[in-house]
């Protein structure tokens, strides 16, 4: 019997949002949040947008992130 590994890769859709560096550190678990992709890490943070997260706080957090983007 052989055994085989393969890689899956998979493509996602992703969002960067901008907050504060103090929510960054609570909110970052590189499960569900991620620091910013190709972004400043202490001003953003990325979410992944397979389901993981309600919609209401992605529109939530999207609210936030223009705001202080837009100050």
């Amino acid at each position: 019997m052989k055994s085989m590994c393969l890689k899956v890769i998979m493509h996602i859709d992703i969002i960067d949002l901008r907050t504060f560096p103090k929510t960054i550190e609570a909110l970052v678990d590189k499960q569900i949040y991620f620091p910013g992709y190709h972004m400043i890490k202490t001003h953003w943070y990325t979410i992944c947008l397979d389901g993981s997260v309600p919609v209401e706080e992605i529109c939530q957090r999207i609210d936030e992130s223009y705001r202080l983007a837009t100050k």
